[in-house]
């Protein structure tokens, strides 16, 4: 059974969450970033537990142990902590699925 994500999916982006820049390499930037998007959308919260429990063997993310999100940004690297926190930039573009194709031998 499936646990459902409680967001409320109406919740607007702070000025500064707007206005990220995701050229900005400064580890300082880019950690607030992370810590206002896991503390502010459970949305991206779940999107961080479902990247770290797929990449990390054996690292489960609960509200116990992982509540503060500096816990987290100490066990992803920092290339990673930039592409999660792209998030933004790709939460309101549609999805589509592409299929390879693969020819019949």
């Amino acid at each position: 059974m499936g646990i459902l994500i409680k967001g409320d999916f109406r919740t607007k982006l702070t000025s500064k969450l707007s206005k990220y820049r995701s050229k900005d390499k400064t580890p300082e930037y880019q950690k607030e970033v992370f810590s206002e998007l896991f503390s502010k959308f459970p949305q991206f919260k779940a999107h961080v537990a479902s990247y770290i429990e797929r990449n990390y063997c054996g690292v489960v993310i609960n509200d116990e142990d992982h509540s503060n999100p500096s816990t987290l940004i100490d066990l992803i690297s920092f290339d990673e902590l930039l592409m999660l926190n792209r998030w933004i930039t790709d939460r309101s573009k549609p999805k589509t699925l592409c299929h390879k194709r693969t020819s019949d031998k």
